[in-house]
This record gives structure tokens, sequence and C-alpha cells, in this order.
């Protein structure tokens, strides 16, 4: 027979399961139903079932809800570390599009419902291949059913020092999202210079009407031929060593404060 103590075990492991699920990139997509996220978010709850302090009164509604907006946060938390690190190449396909002349096209992505730089949903589609392919969606699981042990229920992580993380989090972000972008911002640069010398010799040129084709054509060129140090990159972001588990690691240390 299943105790009351039980059912909040699960209910509060099923909370901070479904709640990274549901904002996490890739496990949030529109496509997946809804039912099936539940269902897993249950299955990897039921499997989990951390122990709960037993000087925490589950009778009380008001520590119910306590511990439930508890789960919540951290929850939140961790999948922000994994929005952060796709972010990168969000990030890096912005500033690919804007220097190419793609700054003012978009595509509907049903995945999220909403409209999308080119580039950027570009790189995302090869970002999640490289993800599925080094299992970090596994890993990545894992590391949310070992957050039970390190950061229990009612236990916070540490505030000051998650923040630092974070915000260090987010400046290599912008770091590394420009090594992605800068060799195609930096050629389209040189085509730029290149063409305004042609228009000063020749200033019967429309540079309007050769100057996109030529941009262009030069930015398609240089993304084909930076796809592998694209491949290297992204998967130095979601390998077991690489960026995104050293901060998911580096936040769940920080826990049980």
């Amino acid at each position: 027979m299943i105790s009351v103590v039980d059912f909040v075990r699960f209910s509060l492991s099923f909370i901070r399961l479904a709640t990274f699920l549901a904002v996490a990139p890739l496990f949030n997509m529109r496509n997946i139903p809804l039912m099936g996220k539940m269902g897993f978010a249950a299955l990897v709850a039921l499997a989990a079932m951390p122990p709960l302090d037993a000087s925490w009164n589950v009778e009380s509604i008001g520590v119910l809800a306590l511990l439930a907006i508890h789960e919540v946060v951290i929850g939140f938390i961790l999948a922000f570390v994994v929005i952060l690190v796709f972010a990168i190449v969000n990030f890096a396909g912005h500033y690919v599009d804007t220097p190419i002349g793609f700054g003012m096209a978009s595509i509907f992505d049903p995945a999220i419902g909403g409209q999308v730089p080119v580039f950027s949903q570009f790189y995302y589609i090869f970002a999640v291949l490289i993800f599925l392919a080094v299992d970090a969606h596994l890993w990545l699981i894992q590391a949310v059913q070992h957050s039970f042990q390190v950061i229990p229920f009612g236990n916070w992580i540490q505030i000051e020092p998650s923040f630092t993380l974070l915000m260090e989090l987010v400046k290599q972000m912008f770091l590394i999202g420009i090594q992605i972008a800068l060799p195609i911002t930096a050629t389209i640069l040189l085509t730029d210079i290149g063409l305004g010398i042609v228009i000063r010799a020749v200033p019967q040129i429309n540079v309007f009407v050769l100057g996109f084709p030529i941009k262009i054509m030069v930015g398609l060129v240089v993304i084909l031929f930076g796809l592998p140090s694209f491949v290297y990159i992204a998967s130095q972001l979601f390998a077991v060593d690489g960026l995104l588990f050293r901060y998911v690691q580096s936040l769940l240390a920080l826990g049980g404060s």
C-alpha cells in the first residue's frame, strides 16, 4: 500500500523532472506529445524516489506548496543551463544572418511555434543532431536524476556562487558564439571591402544589384567549409566532459545548502 510520504516523494520528483522537460531545449519541442513527456517524467521520478526528510510535515498544505515551489525552481535552474548552452548556436546563427543579408529572412519552426532566422535554425538543427549523437540527452537525464542526491527536497543551492556560475556561462555563450560566427563575418567584411574598391574603380556598377548575390554566395561557401569546425565546437559543448556537463556538475556541486 502506498503511503502519503511515498506519494509526496513521487510527486515532488515528478515536479522537478516535468519542469526540466518543459523548459529545456529539445525536450520542450511541441512535436513531442505532452503525454509522452509526462509519462517519461513519471517513469524517471518513480525510478528516483529520493528520501524525504522526516522533519517536513507532509500533512501541511503550506509545507507541500513550499516543497513544490522548490522543485519548480530547481528544475528551471537546471534547464536554464541547457538553454544557455543551446543559445550559443542560436547567437552564432543570428550573428551570421545579418552580414550575409538574411537578417530580415526567417522561417517558421513548428517545434517552437514561431519565426526563427535561417542560419540560427540551421545551426540549431546541427547542434541537436550532435547532441543526440554523443548521447548527451541520456547523460543529462542522469544528471537531473543525480540532482536529487545532491539537492534533496527543501535544500537550496548557494545563490551567490550559482549566480556567478551562470554569468560565467553567459560570457562563454558570447565568446563561443562569436568564435563560431567570426570566420563568416570576417569573410563578408573582406568581401564588402573588395566591393567598395570595385565600386570606386567602376562607379557605373550598381552595388545593390551586385553586392547581395556575391555576399550570399561567399557566405554560403564559407559556412559549408566551416561545418567541420562547427561540428567540433558543438561536440565540445555536449560531450561528457564538455561545457554543458561541466557547468551542470558545478551547479550540482553547489547544492545541499
